[in-house]
This record gives structure tokens, sequence and C-alpha cells, in this order.
């Protein structure tokens, strides 16, 4: 079984961990936070959409089959494929230049070592002695390491990434792009993969490199979901309760009319009419209709 209990924990990796965790918590108090991202068009549409693939595995146990279909998911494949049948390096790319490749395991290995890993990452999530970005960063790069698949293997470590997060309860992770990310460090990332591959080979468990480099892309993608939501220019913080539940609305509904919205939110029908009127005068909402006829839609 592996085991990554003697993994070294550097000062830098501790802070970078806190930093992590600050905004999670502050994410997850402020239930605003995604009703902000409805005002990031191409944020909040990218976010909603990997949250409808992804939400409905966050309690499952990562397995065999889930790992098939997901790749089967970021492959487009109509049907699950196996595991490799040939040897396949890992290639990383940034455009069209190729930065370098990885060598990955024997295809009659492939089997035995997912089970492996998979046994030991349901263990270390359900374990109290471990933090579950490490886990995380440890799973990734042993993924990557064994390179299961023919082809998409990079791809399923990005949708694994942030699969595992949501179970962690990271639920701002869907709402920037991993893969953007990886690809703006990509000698970075290569190196960080070749340097652990080599540590592994040698017989050491040095997983640190990739660790190191792996919290750095996590603070990078907060960072990016912070600076997104300050350009916005709309602090829907300062809204009214009233507004805000409102706003909410609209993270699963395209349009509503006064009789939902006033069922939904159960606010007096008075009050509605006149937050519904801010928010249109504001910018957040806009009017369609006439009378009883009348919508209410995101901008």
């Amino acid at each position: 079984m592996l085991s990554a209990n003697n993994v070294p924990i550097t000062p830098s990796m501790l802070l970078s961990i806190a930093e992590i965790d600050e905004f999670k918590g502050a994410w997850n108090a402020l239930e605003n936070h995604t009703t902000a991202l409805n005002m990031l068009g191409d944020v909040a549409n990218f976010g909603q959409n990997f949250r409808k693939l992804i939400d409905p595995l966050r309690e499952k146990q990562v397995d065999y089959d889930m790992l098939v279909k997901l790749h089967m998911v970021v492959s487009r494949q109509e049907a699950p494929a196996g595991f490799k049948g040939r040897h396949m390096p890992i290639i990383v790319q940034h455009g069209d230049k190729i930065i370098g490749s990885l060598d990955t395991a024997a295809p009659d290995e492939v089997a035995a070592l997912i089970a492996n890993v998979l046994e030991w990452l349901d263990q270390a999530l359900h374990s109290d002695n471990f933090h579950p970005l490490l886990v995380i960063a440890i799973f990734s790069v042993l993924l990557l390491q064994i390179g299961p698949f023919d082809h998409g293997n990079q791809k399923l470590m990005r949708l694994m990434t942030i699969l595992l997060m949501l179970k962690a309860g990271y639920d701002y992770a869907p709402y920037i792009s991993f893969e953007q990310i990886l690809s703006e460090r990509s000698v970075a990332y290569f190196n960080a993969l070749k340097t652990t591959q080599d540590n592994i080979e040698a017989g050491h468990m040095d997983f640190g490199p990739w660790i190191e480099f792996f919290l750095g892309a996590l603070i990078a993608q907060k960072d990016e979901l912070q600076d997104r939501m300050a350009r916005s220019g709309k602090d829907v913080a300062r809204l009214p309760a009233l507004s805000i539940k409102v706003m909410k609305l609209f993270e699963d509904k395209e349009r509503l009319q006064m009789k939902d919205i006033e069922r939904l939110t159960r606010g007096r029908r008075s009050t509605l009419k006149l937050r519904l009127a801010e928010l249109v005068d504001q910018g957040y909402l806009k009017r369609h209709g006439q009378a009883r006829s009348t919508w209410y839609a995101r901008v």
C-alpha cells in the first residue's frame, strides 16, 4: 500500500495551504460569492456547467468505474475505453511546442497500480492525519506517472483535481479553468513532474517538487478568481439580503416571472417589486415583456 506519511512538509507548503484554505473559508461563508460570479459571464457559465457534470459524483467513492467514465467524458468517446494496451508517454506541450515527455507505467502494470492508488486515495481522504490538498496533489502526480489510458491522461488529471477539491469542500474550484493555469506554467509543470518521477525511480518517495508546484497553481487559480470578481466592479455583498436571495434564483433559472420569484423567496410582493427595480437599474437583471407577461433574466 502506498504511504505518504513521510512526505516532508515545508514552511512554504504550509503557507500555501493556509492561503488557499483562507479563501475557501471566505467563499463558503459568503453565499453571495457564487451570485457575484453570475455577473462575470464566461466565468459563471464555465463554473456552472462544470458543476452540473461533477456535482452528482461528489458523494461517490472514486473507483475504477468512475475513472473510466470520466476518461470517456474528457476524451469525448461514446463508449468507455479500458486501460492502455501499449506504452504511451505523457507529452507536455505549450500550444504546438513540445516541452518534454515522461515515461509511464507498462500496460501490464497499470491495473494493479491504479487499484493501489485508488485504495490509498479513499483511505487518505477519510483520514484526519493528512490535509486534503496534499492528498489531491499526490494523487494527481501518481495518475500522470501511471498514465493509465492511451490518451487524455492530463485532461483526466485536471478533471479529477476539480472533483476531489469539490469533495473536500473547495466549492470555488470549477469557476476558473485549471487547464489554463497549468498551460501558462507548462515549463514549470513539466519540470515538477520530471523531478518527481526521477525521485520515485531512484527509490525516494519525494513528492515535494510537485506539491510545491501544485499548491502554487492552486493559489494562482484562486487569485485569478479574486481578480475577476474585483474587476467586475459590482459589489453584490452590499446588496440587501432579499436582493441576494433573488439573484441566487438565477443560478438555476434562466428566466423568472414575479409570481415565481414571490413563491421561491416568500418575500412580500411590494418589497420584491422594489428590489427587482433596483436590480434592473443597477444592471444585474433585465426586464422583459409588459404587465402580467413580464419576466426577468440575468444581464
